[in-house]
């Protein structure tokens, strides 16, 4: 190779290696500005924190609902299950959270998965989960213990000859559910 083409190769890294630093600044640049033109997009469009919020100005203050809460495991599932709390007192259209504990009992990790039922089945149709641990398969190492979270929210249109809900999980082992299959 000539030392004349060992110029023009070194100059044309020089030009690449100019471009590349020039592209920092402007990505830099870029990404700092996507946060107010998030924010300001949203704003437009009438998507904010504090419009969801106001949208939950449902909630019926004249009568409250007892939330009761159950867990069952499958079978010879060597998993304790329970709900952190026994029951709730709400009013219709509060958003709440409660917790679900779940204990691994073996030495090895297994995995599960919970369904929900609702008693009266009626008050399924008005009980919306925001967040849920259910129909997700669920992981515990050996020995591992975890709450669980369950945001929800009883729509207000729950019949007036509704004024308690149970919401039982069980708990199934993959394995069983596999071998049907």
């Amino acid at each position: 190779m000539t030392s004349q083409a060992l110029e023009e190769q070194r100059e044309a890294a020089r030009i690449t290696l100019r471009k590349l630093l020039l592209i920092i600044p402007v990505m830099l640049v870029f990404c700092a500005s996507m946060v107010p033109l998030y924010r300001q997009i949203c704003s437009v469009l009438g998507i904010t924190a504090s419009r969801a919020i106001a949208q939950n100005t449902q909630v019926d203050l004249s009568r409250t609902v007892k939330v009761e809460f159950d867990a069952n495991v499958n079978r010879d599932f060597a998993w304790r299950f329970e709900p952190v709390e026994k029951s709730v007192e709400i009013h219709p259209g509060a958003v709440v959270t409660i917790r679900y504990r779940v204990t691994n009992t073996l030495p090895y990790a297994t995995s599960g998965r919970a369904v929900p039922s609702f008693g009266p089945l009626a008050a399924g149709l008005y009980f919306n989960k925001l967040e849920c641990f259910c129909f997700s398969n669920q992981t515990l190492q050996g020995g591992e213990t975890r709450e669980m979270p369950v945001t929800f929210y009883v729509d207000p249109k729950l019949p007036q000859d509704i004024g308690s809900i149970a919401l039982s999980y069980t708990f199934f082992h993959i394995l069983d559910e596999q071998k049907k299959t």
